[in-house]
């Protein structure tokens, strides 16, 4: 066989292997939620993850949440973050729900500010962000900032926080905008 024809080979060859390892910059799953990040496009599967990121000592909501979204048929992974280093814990914690294909993150920070680059991360991979209780600040300039999605208000009952969380994810499963607030 020529060289020529060998050369060509090799050429072809590297460059259908590059070609396939090119693809998105992005660790985050691929999105389930619209562009303009106020509605679901169609909802998720009913045993989608939700992911739910609460602040220290607030082991009984998890567990409260846990139990009202495994009833509602989902899949929830609860992450309580420590005393120590909660912010960083919080901030680890949607980071590592996104990367493993939370479809929703349910979340009460302890620093709402620290969270806004996981929560444009999130956004980015279409999750749906849920704040349970004070809204998350927006950033970015224009107006255009990132926020969370929906924001169910914590008030004096812990047991309405968690039925209204269930319902707001009830809603984004199906496909349809939920009224919180």
């Amino acid at each position: 066989m020529p060289l020529r024809f060998v050369t060509a080979a090799v050429v072809v060859g590297v460059t259908i292997a590059l070609a396939g390892c090119q693809g998105t910059t992005s660790a985050a799953p691929s999105p389930v939620q619209s562009t303009d990040l106020t509605s679901s496009d169609g909802g998720f599967d009913r045993h989608a993850v939700i992911g739910v990121v609460l602040e220290p000592g607030q082991d009984t909501l998890g567990d409260d949440l846990e139990r009202a979204l495994t009833d509602a048929g989902f899949s929830p992974d609860v992450r309580v973050a420590p005393a120590r280093g909660a912010a960083a814990a919080q901030r680890t914690a949607v980071d590592r729900l996104v990367r493993t294909g939370a479809k929703a993150l349910l979340v009460r920070p302890v620093d709402a500010s620290a969270l806004t680059g996981v929560i444009q991360t999130a956004h980015d991979a279409g999750v749906v962000v849920v704040s349970l209780g004070e809204p998350l600040p927006t950033s970015g300039t224009g107006g255009d900032g990132v926020s969370a999605d929906y924001r169910v208000p914590a008030g004096d009952d812990q047991a309405d926080l968690v039925s209204a969380a269930v319902d707001v994810v009830g809603s984004l499963q199906r496909g349809e905008k939920p009224t919180t607030d």
